[in-house]
């Protein structure tokens, strides 16, 4: 089916196109509806018919790309930490022990040697109490040899000054015979080479003074025990 044809002479309005007034006789003009002109407002002028365009979003600032977080220095882990705090303490205690063994050791040894000296010097004491203290006007320079082998030199000098001065010059004249014995001693103090041995002396004096009668004394005499060469010896003696 065809379309009908525009007759000649006539077309189509286009949009806005108003029809024209025409006057008889003449032929009608073709004139454009023009829009009146806008009356001047105060403000901006919005196009009533276009709406206004959003404004520009803002840009987001421009942030700096996010450094990559520093990973941790290595550093030594919970089991080294835990070996080497348990290694400390095992040298500690090693530490520890050595001292006290190396400190036992020695105060084990010194007891044994105050031991020792305890139970031999007495007996030396005793020995060289009953010669040291005892003579015989008709023997003294073999009594005064006696009692020196007892002695330490430097208390033989002490011993020969003593006899000279006081038993050389006496005894003779009143023939004077002292013999000692031992009763009884005890150890006043020990080190493991120097021993005070106190000695029980009953001294018994035979002399002219007392009319040869026989004249007890019992005394107390403190010896001072020395080692010397493994053989204790007499380096002081006090009497009381």
């Amino acid at each position: 089916m065809s379309s009908p044809q525009p007759r000649p002479g006539s077309r189509r309005r286009i949009a806005g196109e108003r029809r024209p007034r025409t006057a008889e006789g003449t032929a009608p003009a073709v004139t454009q509806d023009l829009a009146p002109a806008p009356t001047p407002v105060a403000g901006p002028v919005v196009d009533p018919v276009v709406d206004p365009a959003p404004p520009p979003a803002p840009k987001p600032p421009r942030s700096r790309p996010a450094r990559p977080p520093r990973s941790p220095r290595p550093g030594p882990s919970r089991l080294v930490l835990g070996l080497l705090g348990a290694l400390a303490l095992v040298l500690v205690v090693v530490a520890a022990v050595l001292g006290l063994g190396v400190w036992n050791v020695g105060t084990v040894r010194e007891q044994s040697q105050v031991d020792e000296a305890t139970r031999e010097a007495p007996s030396a004491a005793e020995r060289a109490a009953a010669t040291v203290l005892s003579y015989d006007y008709r023997s003294l320079g073999a009594d005064e040899k006696a009692a020196e082998r007892y002695m330490t030199p430097s208390y033989r000098k002490q011993y020969a000054s003593t006899f000279d001065n006081l038993v050389r010059p006496h005894a003779p004249a009143l023939h004077a015979k002292v013999t000692a014995q031992v009763k009884a001693s005890g150890v006043s103090h020990a080190d493991p080479h120097r021993v005070n041995v106190l000695v029980y002396v009953n001294q018994t004096t035979v002399s002219t003074a007392n009319g040869g009668e026989p004249q007890q004394a019992l005394n107390r005499v403190m010896l001072t025990m020395q080692q010397q060469g493994g053989t204790w010896k007499v380096d002081g003696m006090t009497s009381y």
